[in-house]
Order: C-alpha cells, then structure tokens, then sequence
C-alpha cells in the first residue's frame, strides 16, 4: 500500500463508524425513552392493578421492574457500544491527521526526558517533536513504559530482535484488533498512578480480618439480624429484637471503620481501570497469532491454570460491592443487616491471597502487547520501510537509502552509509545547515528503530547491535555550576570509561569543543580522537574544523572522512543533503548572515 492508500483505508473505517455511531446513538434514545414509558406506564398499572388484586398488583409490578431492569441493562450496553466506537472513530481521526503530520493527538512524553541519558535527549527520543510522539499509540501505563523503556535501552533487546519483527509484521497485518484494542483502553485510568493504590493494598502482607471470631460472626451476626426482621415484621418477636441486633452490627463495623476506610481508599473507584483490563484481556484471548512471541504472552495471560478475564472480573465485582458504602443511606443499611464491610474485605483477601502476585505480571504481559501494538502501527503506516537485519560479525551498519522517519517523505532526503568494522572512526564535515547534525540524527534514530524490532527508513538495512553513546546538545547548569564547556568534557569523560571498560558503544559527537577557541578546539579535538581510536572506538564526528579531517592520512582505516557539500550562486545557498566522500571545502556563515541582512551585502 502507498500513503493514499493508506488514508484512503483510515477514511473509510471513520465513516463506516460514523454511520455506526449515528445508528447507536438513534437506539440509544428510543432505549431511553422507552424506559421512561415503562417507568411511568409500569407504575400507573401497577397502582390500577392492587386496586382490584393483590396477585394482579404483584404481578405488574414484577413484570414493570423486570422490563425497566432490562432497558436499564440494554440502556449501558449501547452506552458502552457508543463510547467504544466515538473511540474508534477519534482513532481513525488522529491517524488520518498523523499521515499529514500532525501527531497532536498523541502524548510525546515529555515527561520522559533526561538531559543525562546517554543518548536519548540528543536523538530527540521523548518530547513535542520526538520519535516517541511519533511512534505512540499506548492505551495503557505499562504499555507507555514498555515502550518508552525500549527507546531508552534498545540495546537490551538485541537477542529478541528476530521475534520481535516477526510480532510486529503479524500485528501490523491485523488492522481491526489493533484498532479494537486501543479503543478499549482509550481514555481509560489504565496508567500507573491509578492502580498504585490497588497494587498497595494487594501487596500487602497484613491480613485485616484474619480471626476466627471475626469471619464467624460475619455470617452468624447478619443471619441473626435477618431472621429477626422477618419474625418482628410478622410480629412473632418484638421488633426491639431486629433493632437492638441492627445497632450493635453498626457498632461492630464502628469499631473496624478506620481500618476499613483505609483499606477502602486503597482499592476504591477502580471500575473503568478493571473493566478496561479485562476488556483489553478479552481482545486478546479472542484473537488468533502464530508467531512466538505473541502465542507466548497469550498463553500466559490466557490460556493458563485460570482465566486472567475472568479474575479481573471478580476482582471489580468485589470492588463495585465495596463501594456501595460510598452512598452513606446504602451503606448504613447493608452494614446494619449484612455487616457489608467485613464481607467485602474478606473477600478482597481471599482473591488477594489467591491472585495478587500475578496482577504485576499481568499488567507488564499487557504493556508489552501495548507497546508492540504502536510499532505495528508504525510498521502500518510507513509501508515502505524495511525490516533491518542483523548480525554479530560483519559490518556495524550498512545502510541503503537511510532517512530520517520524522521528515516527510517528499522533502526526505536518504544517503547511503557502511560502517565496515568496528574501531572506525567517520569525520562528518559541512558548512552550516547542510545536514551533518540531521544525518548523526537519521543514524541513531534508524539504529534505535532496528534493535527495538520495528522497521527502519531506509532501503536497505544491516546492523550490529550496539550501545549508543551521543553529545550533540550539551548545556551548562547555574544550579551545579557547570560552564557549558565543563558539561561538555564530562560527556566525553563518560564516554572514554565506557569504551575503556569494553563496552561495544557506537558514539555520535557533534562539533566537540565547541565552547572553547578555534585552536585549542582543534588540538583538543585531534588529541580526543587519538585517545578514541586508541581504545577501539566506533562512530561519528560532525564538526566544522576541516583540519580534523587531516587524521584520515594519520589513521587510514581507521579515520574516514564524509562531508555534504552545498553550491553558492551569488547570494543563493543551494543545499542537495547528500553525503559525500571527503572533507568539505565551502562554508556559508557570511553569506547566510547576508541572506538573513544581518550584515551588510557589500561587506565581505
């Protein structure tokens, strides 16, 4: 499929659910309108009918509560469809907007930036304009740190590289449970901060109502009280009896309150969460996969010793009991006959004994189907990627017309770039603006791309997973009394560690030095590089010091020199972006200050 293609497909599925939408929201009313009449109806002939029969009265007044009962539940259902395709449709709505480029509809993870990170901050991994809002499409919070922490340590994946393409090609395929499954957990609390409390309470390792007394007298008191009712209401008993029975349950559940409402407000309000996750659950169970990684997650979260659904399920059902508490008429009378509380709650741990230590291990099954969903969204999208492959020996990166993912396609402009063997050393030079700080970008990202198993943007891809190592936006710090100079010398300090401990690290520098002079500049540079070279590093250098790349003939083999050339017409800058061999010899810093009238024309 081309992109036309493409957008023609989103296009079609959101007026097909618009049209469903309308449909539903049409029955939606007549539900609701249909339940008023019944209410209203119901109760006009059940009045009519006691006049003339008690069975008669009785009767009515069932068949008036069964209907209203069923619309009530027929009402909720069409509330869930409606929810589930306006989700479906803002789905349809944001992809179709991201084909045109404009990815506001997605969380780009701002909140996930790390100026210290080795390399993430430089490669514009998290942020407004970053490949995480790029590629995001999570619905849930550990399927955001699932795939934010894949960004983050793609490294770590190098032995699952394999499977995990083979997972992302099958899910990119299967169109409709991708879309079903985001729209299950969209805008829903699936995310961390709602279930902290939850998984608090679950994790616990304190048994609240654990005596024997107690759990006895939650089923012996209750009983009492109920037979008590029915005697004193036939009047076989004083109905002192049913009372007295009634005020010292509340007086029990008085005693245990502050316990109770601590437990409460650990697990309390979690419907959506727990309805959503065994919506999500459910998706998945009922979806069929052939490749290894997916029929893995899916036998564990679904075709195990129990039902995953089927114990959140149960879970919410507790949950929902408890919190009829929250209504204080509701809850004083079911805590009065019932002791509601000391029920919930034993119940709350019976499940928690029984199930609490898989629901992390679920969450993160869940996350990593969360995440792999979005690169199979990515995978989508851009059909015209490839799938890189990889090995141990042979080349660090051979690449075929390489792009950069996050520039359109019709403005991209793709290069083609070997690194033969580790301990060398590219030299990238250029005159400003002409692509060198975009091409170490294009490298990095499409290397992050190919280790986390999604396709990359180019032609033709070959790679060897390394460490990424990067200094390209270095700052001071007035906090830590730093320069930006001294900030810039710790990053370099970080990275000579790294390679002198062993480590297989690719590094991208751009324009080292660059906070003190020209000259100290270049002689701090050439010593760096020697020190790198020494110590069998890998990478790339972008700088504007054309004498740096003097080092090829000190280094043959070692030291390679690349460079994008630009073509000056008068007051005209032309710039082609396209990686050449060689050191560049054209620089453009005074004719862009002319161009922009910063400086005067005639001065030169």
């Amino acid at each position: 499929m081309n992109p036309a293609d493409i957008r023609n497909t989103y296009s079609n599925l959101k007026k097909k659910n618009e049209i469903l939408l309308a449909v539903f929201k049409k029955q939606h009313l007549i539900i609701s309108l249909v339940r008023l009449f019944v209410f209203i109806a119901g109760g006009i002939l059940s009045a009519f009918a006691f006049s003339h029969s008690l069975i008669w009265g009785a009767f009515t007044l069932l068949l008036t509560f069964t209907s209203f009962l069923f619309l009530v539940m027929k009402f909720e259902d069409y509330s869930d469809k409606i929810a589930f395709t306006e989700n479906l449709v803002r789905i349809y709505s944001n992809e179709i907007s991201a084909l045109e480029g404009d990815f506001s509809g997605f969380n780009g993870g701002s909140d996930l930036i790390d100026p210290r990170h080795d390399f993430s901050g430089d490669l514009d991994l998290f942020g407004d304009d970053s490949l995480f809002r790029y590629l995001n499409r999570t619905v849930t919070g550990s399927g955001r740190s699932r795939l934010a922490g894949w960004l983050s340590d793609p490294y770590d994946l190098r032995k699952e590289i394999s499977e995990r393409q083979q997972a992302v090609r099958e899910l990119a395929g299967k169109l409709d449970f991708r879309h079903q499954f985001m729209a299950y957990g969209l805008d829903k609390p699936l995310n961390d901060e709602e279930i902290r409390s939850l998984i608090k309470f679950l994790e616990g390792s304190e048994d609240y109502y654990s005596s024997p007394l107690l759990r006895i007298s939650s089923i012996i008191l209750p009983l009492m009280a109920l037979i008590a009712l029915i005697l004193g209401i036939a009047g076989v008993i004083p109905f002192m009896v049913f009372l007295s029975l009634y005020i010292f349950n509340l007086f029990l559940i008085a005693i245990f309150l502050k316990r109770s409402n601590r437990i409460h407000e650990m697990v309390s309000r979690k419907h959506l969460f727990l309805s959503s996750f065994e919506k999500l659950v459910k998706s998945f169970d009922n979806e069929s996969f052939t490749s290894d990684l997916l029929t893995g997650i899916q036998e564990k979260l679904c075709s195990g010793r129990i039902s995953v659904a089927g114990r959140i399920k149960e879970l919410n059902s507790i949950i929902r009991a408890f919190d009829n508490r929250l209504n204080l008429f509701v809850g004083l009378i079911l805590n009065g006959l019932l002791l509601w509380d000391f029920h919930c709650i034993i119940k709350l741990e019976k499940w928690r004994r029984s199930a609490a230590s898989d629901l992390p291990v679920w969450l993160n099954l869940l996350g990593r189907i969360d995440g792999l969903n979005s690169l199979a969204n990515f995978a989508f999208n851009n059909p015209e990627y490839t799938w890189p492959g990889t090995s141990v020996e042979g080349h660090v990166l051979e690449a075929e017309a390489m792009g950069h993912p996050l520039l359109v396609m019709g403005t991209r402009i793709c290069n083609n770039f070997t690194v033969t063997q580790r301990g060398q050393v590219f030299i990238i030079t250029g005159a400003n603006m002409a692509g060198k700080s975009t091409f170490l970008r294009t490298v990095g990202v499409n290397m992050v791309l190919g280790m986390i198993g999604a396709p990359v943007c180019a032609g033709r891809m070959k790679m060897t997973p390394v460490k990424l190592f990067t200094s390209m936006r270095t700052v001071d710090s007035l906090s830590h009394n730093e320069s930006y100079f001294y900030a810039e010398l710790k990053r370099l300090k970080i990275l000579k560690k790294r390679l002198e401990k062993g480590e297989e690290i690719f590094f991208i520098l751009d324009e080292i030095l660059k906070g003190t002079n020209s000259i100290d500049k270049s002689l701090g540079s050439k010593q760096f590089l020697r020190k790198v070279i020494e110590l069998g590093g890998t990478g790339l250098i972008a700088t504007h010091d054309i004498s740096l790349g003097e080092m090829e003939t000190e280094y043959p083999g070692n030291v390679v020199n690349k460079c994008f050339e630009i073509e000056i017409d008068g007051e005209n800058i032309i710039f082609d972006y396209i990686l050449r061999d060689g050191i560049t010899r054209k620089m453009n810093a005074a004719a862009l200050m002319r161009q922009m009238g910063i400086v005067d024309k005639t001065i030169y």
